[in-house]
């Protein structure tokens, strides 16, 4: 079965024919059918049958008129149904198939034509010129121009949409990277500081075992402690991932969390203080998570580099801005930045997502810190 652009041109080739037909039977039957009647009908039937060419199309119409007033019958086919309802085709395609930078002058200048060939040799006078003018060639080419305008708005607005689902598309993948991304800093940061501290925990209970029951047994409370709460933000963060129905999930840490992770890293060995100064600013939960994950991370590096030590965590509100910063002692770890971890950079990379800056390394005392500026609006 025919589709598209070739069912249409068989379309118009049907029709071709029946004006050509149709003209050639309405002569016969009102005793008109001359030569030059006949020869006037079937050219407007061929320009109706290749009126997806509509500059040859409306050249046909032209030189039959042009070819009538020449013989002196311009009228030769005038009034009939068939010939009229092609030319309305015609006219029709050329305002529904050409730019309006060539088809315009193109009807100008077939109403030019008309109007002189009616005019000159067709009798009527200049009413019967403008009638034939308007309705015959104007309004159907209007109505063309029209229908053209209207498809080519709906074609812009698939073009539009083809071009948003192609966008969609290829974002999708930078979003599920960097999505998959994000989760991994969260299950680094998570991970990393509970079992920092179950491991020195652990550390701590087996040589007081024996001696001191009582360290031992709070130091086991810690490592329950911060198990349940690793597992408990891992899943948290699965349930982000999974397919099923929504699950109550608790709420993200922010900065008010932080004192919970100064009293767990006193109790792994580092002795902490906190410090805030200024008024605090509302800010995204987005931000209030990445400040928390600085501390976090910032005090798990000094658990594991530096303790037993001492760390002092600052909070710092001004106009505008949240300055965050870490410092630790040294300790045994002599203040050592962490190799070959994840923490630093995603540190790094937190900060830098709200349009902050990060900068670390070792204080003169010989220590470690970390300073986090992060703009804060409000």
């Amino acid at each position: 079965m025919l589709k598209g652009p070739k069912r249409a041109a068989v379309l118009d080739v049907v029709v071709g024919v029946a004006v050509a037909a149709g003209t050639v039977l309405q002569l016969e039957i009102l005793g008109r059918a001359s030569v030059d009647a006949v020869v006037v009908g079937v050219l407007i039937g061929v320009a109706v049958a290749c009126r997806r060419a509509p500059l040859i199309a409306v050249g046909l119409v032209i030189g039959t008129q042009t070819v009538q007033a020449l013989i002196g019958d311009v009228g030769v086919v005038h009034g009939l149904a068939m010939p009229s309802i092609g030319i309305i085709l015609v006219f029709y395609a050329l305002g529904a198939y050409l730019r309006p930078r060539v088809s315009e002058p193109t009807l100008a200048l077939a109403l030019l034509v008309t109007a002189a060939t009616r005019l000159t040799h067709g009798g009527g006078g200049p009413a019967a010129a403008a009638s034939v003018a308007a309705f015959g060639l104007l309004t159907p080419y209007l109505m063309g121009r029209f229908v053209r305008r209207r498809n080519a708005s709906a074609r812009s607005e698939e073009a539009r949409a083809a071009d948003a689902d192609r966008e969609r598309r290829r974002a999708a993948p930078t979003a599920a990277a960097a999505e998959r991304a994000r989760i991994a800093r969260e299950l680094h940061d998570v991970i990393a500081h509970n079992v920092s501290l179950m491991v020195i925990q652990a550390g701590g209970a087996r040589l007081v075992l024996d001696a001191e029951v009582d360290r031992a047994e709070a130091s086991l409370r810690t490592i329950e402690q911060a198990g349940s709460e690793a597992l408990a933000e891992m899943r948290r963060l699965l349930g982000l991932l999974g397919e099923d129905e929504p699950r109550v999930l608790a709420p993200q840490p922010g900065l008010s969390d932080v004192p919970v992770l100064i009293t767990a890293a006193c109790a792994a060995g580092l002795e902490t203080s906190l410090r805030t100064d200024g008024d605090a600013l509302p800010v995204s939960p987005a931000l209030d998570l990445c400040a928390y994950r600085v501390v976090q991370e910032a005090l798990t590096n000094a658990i594991k580099y530096a303790a037993p030590a001492r760390a002092d965590v600052s909070v710092h509100w001004r106009a505008g801005e949240l300055e965050l910063e870490v410092r630790d002692s040294g300790g045994s770890g002599g203040g050592r930045a962490p190799g070959g971890g994840h923490g630093l950079i995603g540190m790094r990379e937190r900060v830098t997502m709200h349009g902050g800056t990060l900068d670390h390394g070792r204080t003169a005392d010989g220590g470690f810190g970390v300073r986090a500026l992060i703009p804060v609006s409000g």
